[in-house]
C-alpha cells in the first residue's frame, strides 16, 4: 500500500489587482455583506474556499518515505499543476488490485479532495468518471480531523492543524492559511513556501499514531485548551475556515 500525503493552498479566482481593490474597499468599509457589489466582497473574502470562486495556488505531496514535493501555480499555471497531481495519482493506484493508495492529510475529506477534484473537473483535466475513479472512489482517505471526532465529542470543533500538531509534539505554524492569501497576491511566494514547510507535518504525525497510538482524549482537550489560551482571537473551528 502506497501512502500519499497531501496539503493545498488555494486562493480567489481573481487578479492581483481586483484583489487588492477589494481588499482596499472592505478595509475602509465600502464593501462588505448587504453593501452593493457584496459578489465581489464573498469572492475576495471566501472564494478560496469554494472550487467555483477559487483556485489552487500550492500543492504539496509526500509519496511514502519519499522527498517532499511542492508544484507551483505561480510557476506552471493552475491546470498544469493539477494534471501532474492527476498523473501521480493514476501511476499509484493502476494494477494495485485489493490494496488501494491512502491518501493522507488533515480535513481532506471536507475539502481537499473534493476541491481538488471539481477544479480538475471544471478544467478539463479528464473525463468525469476517470476523475471520480482516481480522485474519489479509488483511494482510501486518512483525514486527521475525521479519525479524531470520537475523541472530541464527534465534534470538530478544536480540531485545528496546530491543535493537533501540538498533540503529537511536533511544530506548529505561526500564521493560519488565509494570511497566505495577501501573499500570493503580493508575489511573496517564499513566504507560502516557508508556511507550507512549516505545515506540512502529516508524514510524522502518521507515523507517531501507527507506532505510538493516537493521543488520549484528555490529552486532545489540553492541547485545545493551549490553542485557546495562545490564541485568545483565533478562530478555534477545525474545518478549512479554520485550519
Amino acid at each position: 500500500m502506497s501512502d500519499l500525503f497531501l496539503d493545498i493552498e488555494t486562493v480567489p479566482d481573481m487578479g492581483a489587482a481586483e484583489y487588492a481593490e477589494a481588499a482596499r474597499r472592505i478595509k475602509e468599509g465600502d464593501l462588505g455583506p448587504g453593501l452593493p457589489d457584496s459578489d465581489l466582497y464573498w469572492r475576495c473574502a471566501k472564494g478560496a474556499l469554494k472550487y467555483t470562486q477559487g483556485r489552487v495556488a500550492l500543492i504539496t505531496y509526500q509519496i511514502d518515505r519519499a522527498p517532499t514535493r511542492r508544484l507551483c501555480e505561480w510557476e506552471d499555471g493552475e491546470e498544469a499543476i493539477l494534471r501532474r497531481l492527476y498523473m501521480v495519482l493514476q501511476d499509484l493506484q493502476r494494477n494495485r488490485g485489493d490494496d488501494p493508495l491512502r491518501i493522507i492529510g488533515h480535513n481532506i475529506l471536507g475539502f481537499d479532495i473534493h476541491f481538488l477534484y471539481n477544479r480538475m473537473r471544471m478544467l478539463g483535466i479528464a473525463e468525469e468518471k476517470w476523475l471520480h475513479h482516481w480522485v474519489i472512489n479509488g483511494p482510501m482517505a486518512v483525514d486527521f480531523l475525521q479519525i479524531h471526532l470520537p475523541l472530541n465529542g464527534m465534534s470538530a470543533m478544536g480540531l485545528k492543524h496546530d491543535v493537533l500538531a501540538h498533540a503529537y509534539g511536533l511544530p506548529t505554524k505561526d500564521a493560519s492559511g488565509g494570511g497566505e492569501i495577501e501573499h500570493y497576491f503580493r508575489g511573496e511566494y517564499d513566504k507560502i513556501l516557508e508556511y507550507s514547510r512549516n505545515e506540512f507535518v502529516y508524514p510524522e504525525m502518521f507515523r507517531r499514531i501507527v507506532e505510538n497510538g493516537m493521543v488520549s482524549g484528555e490529552g486532545l482537550a489540553e492541547s485545545i485548551r493551549w490553542y485557546k489560551r495562545t490564541h485568545p482571537d483565533g478562530d478555534v473551528s477545525g474545518g478549512r475556515g479554520g485550519a
